[in-house]
This record gives structure tokens, C-alpha cells and sequence, in this order.
């Protein structure tokens, strides 16, 4: 099988290559961009492209994308995190390989992604799994935000929060819109009840990142 590689970055593109080189039944051509390939005349049998690399393809380039569909696979990589991040744009994917989680399989995905298959890491089949995504996207949020998603999973609506933050119940409107968006929730119930759902993390995240005059305050509002 002839495989072109176009990643986002040396350091995955050696780690694939020689994962790749382990099976022993690959043929291997390093590309730098899309251009590199569409200016060639090679037809691989799979094009393993970087996320960053496929977004500009398919946003910018959507005939050569087309062009190249029709007569390769195209097998996405991306990091674990990425994935709700990419889900709009990874179904015109023929697989995904998850580089923190199944790089080391790329020559049996690699196969099933010939055929039309994608393997799908276990985890993100379930509930939780996606939950561990959106914990690590946390960062994302302003302070403001964090704590507004921390009371959605207590039930509060947007006046009550507004209150509890000392905000306005516009600007509260606009935050809990903008969680939404950062962690790809598909509406505010499914915000309150992955907040309820994963308080204990939360907590711990809190600690960790909000300064300590808001704690503070916080801490005051809940005692009194």
C-alpha cells in the first residue's frame, strides 16, 4: 500500500513512520502541505493527514478534496482532545487515528480505513468519556464562565447566577452562550447536568485555577 503522509508536526510525522516501517508492507512518501501532493503525480492508496492540515483542505480546497476523496482514503490525525473540536468536519474522513490513544495500531487502521472502517477508542463511546474531553478543554473558560457552569449544574437560572456573580443577567446570557460554544455542549440542560455530573472534578479544577479573591468570595456567598 503506498501512504502519503501529511502531518502537522515532525515529531508525529517520525512517530508514524515508524510505526508504519514495523509492518513492513507500506510504501511511505513524507509531504510537507496539500500542494506538494495535488502538484505530483502520485495516487496513493491513503493520504494520513494532520487535522490542522485537513481542516485548510476541506474550508479552502474543497474541489481538490473531492479530487483526492475519489481516488485515495483519507485518514485523519488528531490528538483525543480534538475530537468534539473536529466532529464537524471529521465525518468527511474515511478514519480517524487518535495519536495519544491508537498511533501505535496506524497499520491495522490504516487497513480498516481502506475498507471504509474506523476504529473508535472505547472510551468515547460512553458518557464519560466524553466528559474527560471537556474537562480537559476547562482552561478555555474565563473565570466568569467557569463558575457560571458550575452553577448551571446546580440548577440555577440565569437571574440567580446573575446574582450569585454580581453580574448582569445579560452578561450571564452571553457567558452561559459562550460555554456552550468552548465546550460543545448542545444546549444549557446538557451543561448543567455534565456540571452536576462532574462536580468533584470541577472543584478540584477550581482550586487550581481561579484566583483567590474570587474564591474567597465564593466561599463568603456559600456561608452566607
Amino acid at each position: 500500500m503506498h501512504v502519503c503522509l501529511i502531518l502537522d508536526n515532525n515529531a508525529l510525522t517520525e512517530t508514524v513512520v515508524q510505526q508504519l516501517d514495523r509492518g513492513g508492507r507500506h510504501r511511505v512518501t513524507v509531504l510537507h502541505d496539500i500542494g506538494e501532493l495535488t502538484q505530483s503525480a502520485l495516487t496513493p492508496d491513503a493520504i494520513l493527514i494532520g487535522l490542522q492540515q485537513f481542516t485548510a483542505l476541506r474550508e479552502n480546497e474543497p474541489m481538490v478534496y473531492l479530487r483526492l476523496s475519489r481516488r485515495s482514503r483519507i485518514v485523519v490525525v488528531l490528538s483525543s482532545r480534538e475530537l468534539l473540536d473536529a466532529a464537524h468536519i471529521l465525518a468527511f474522513a474515511d478514519a480517524w487515528v487518535f495519536e495519544d490513544l491508537n498511533v501505535d495500531r496506524i497499520n491495522e487502521l490504516l487497513d480498516l480505513g481502506l475498507e471504509g472502517h474506523c476504529l473508535m477508542p472505547k472510551q468515547f463511546l460512553s458518557r464519560l468519556g466524553v466528559d474527560e474531553i471537556r474537562l480537559t478543554l476547562l482552561p478555555r473558560l474565563s473565570d466568569p464562565e467557569f463558575e457560571t457552569l458550575r452553577l448551571l449544574g446546580e440548577g440555577m437560572n440565569n437571574r440567580t447566577i446573575a446574582n450569585a456573580l454580581d453580574l448582569s443577567e445579560a452578561v450571564i446570557k452571553s457567558m452561559v452562550r459562550s460555554v456552550l460554544s468552548k465546550l460543545h455542549f448542545r444546549n444549557r440542560t446538557e451543561a448543567g447536568v455534565f456540571a452536576a455530573r462532574q462536580q468533584g472534578a470541577l472543584e478540584q479544577a477550581r482550586s487550581g485555577m481561579t484566583p483567590p479573591h474570587m474564591h474567597a468570595a465564593a466561599t463568603r456567598r456559600a456561608g452566607a
